[in-house]
């Protein structure tokens, strides 16, 4: 018996090596894009920074329950208002302080912070305000999953900073999304994975619970030009605020419009698994506006606008109902936003009915 089980042992040791030889590493598959974009080579060890948050942050999920990391935070609640989770405290420093150990970040922006954060004040060394970019993110989307073990994600972006002020760091991160240089989400799930963009396509990397690494599973992703999936909260369409969002679901429903096969209704409560999904079978992922949340209720910064920078190098689209997310103007940084994003066929199908409502 021991001798079976030492022998199955190799055999998957054996496999799982022979198999990731023949895959690129994270951080080798950066140093190829960066090599191939020199005016980012400063990104290298934001990238890895982020890799290696990735891979803490899911290890704490995946002991959320044996070492009592669910449940929230006392009576800590953020910015938003919203009550916090443990893992949203703890993933936030995780990040934030990764992210400024890495030297080319001068200012972060968190959903779980008031106020951008300088990375001079953040290891308290002023040798760490010199960084070229800014980062945003929301450290655990998705968190009223975490209870449940339900998947959550972290979304992040980087811009290069412009007009810079020491004593203004809202001047360097209150940029459109069509200025990040960097955007990509984790999910954590069953299998933990890293989905990012430089500009340059859509890759996905997926955690080796051997090696402890990211390794590229799947390159230059391109999400299906329709598709079934459609992912709203619809017990609330009686509160959207665009008529013809509703219109356009019941039609999809009857199988009137949108869709070449039947639709599929999937909503997972968390942005980042709600995207993962419609990336690999097509669709729309939807969030209006409503009466209770007039603004809707993503933010622009942190969540839509990385988001949407995926989904279109994927080959999708983004919009807020009208508009191209990527188009938008930054006012603060936690701005709320509506978002619908996926695939061509359905944003445009959505797009037609909400311009046709409105009109009427």
């Amino acid at each position: 018996m021991k001798f079976c089980v030492l022998f199955w042992l190799i055999a998957v040791n054996i496999l799982s090596i022979s198999g990731l030889n023949q895959k690129y590493s994270f951080k080798r598959f950066i140093e190829i894009e960066l090599w191939r974009k020199p005016e980012l080579s400063e990104l290298y060890p934001v990238l890895s920074s982020i890799e290696i948050s990735c891979r803490d942050i899911n290890k704490l999920m995946r002991r959320v329950s044996t070492d009592n990391l669910c449940g929230l935070e006392g009576n800590s609640i953020n910015i938003q208002g919203e009550d916090q989770q443990k893992l949203d405290i703890i993933s936030n420093r995780v990040m934030k302080t990764s992210l400024c150990c890495s030297k080319s970040i001068s200012v972060v922006v968190s959903e779980e912070e008031e106020k951008p954060c300088l990375c001079s004040d953040v290891i308290d060394n002023i040798a760490f305000s010199k960084g070229e970019f800014a980062a945003v993110f929301d450290p655990i989307d998705g968190s009223s999953n975490i209870d449940s073990g339900l998947p959550t994600g972290t979304i992040f972006g980087i811009y290069r900073k412009q007009n810079y002020n020491i004593d203004d760091p809202l001047s360097s991160v209150l940029q459109k999304g069509k200025n990040l240089v960097v955007a990509g989400y984790c999910i954590y799930a069953a299998t933990s994975h890293i989905v990012l963009t430089m500009g340059d396509g859509v890759h996905m990397f997926t955690l080796d619970d051997y090696t402890n690494k990211y390794y590229l599973t799947k390159s230059n992703i391109q999400i299906p030009k329709s598709g079934p999936i459609y992912s709203f909260n619809d017990v609330n369409k009686k509160q959207w605020l665009d008529i013809g969002i509703e219109y356009y679901l019941n039609d999809l429903k009857k199988g009137n419009y949108g869709f070449d096969t039947k639709p599929q209704q999937r909503y997972m409560g968390a942005l980042v698994a709600d995207t993962h999904n419609i990336i690999f079978n097509g669709g729309i992922f939807g969030y209006p506006s409503s009466i209770s949340r007039p603004s809707g209720k993503l933010r622009l910064l942190y969540e839509a606008n990385p988001i949407s920078m995926i989904v279109e190098q994927a080959g999708g689209l983004a919009i807020d109902g009208k508009k191209r997310i990527l188009e938008k103007k930054v006012e603060e940084i936690h701005e709320r936003t509506p978002l619908f994003i996926g695939s061509k066929q359905q944003i445009t199908s959505l797009k037609n009915y909400i311009q046709f409502f409105d009109y009427k």
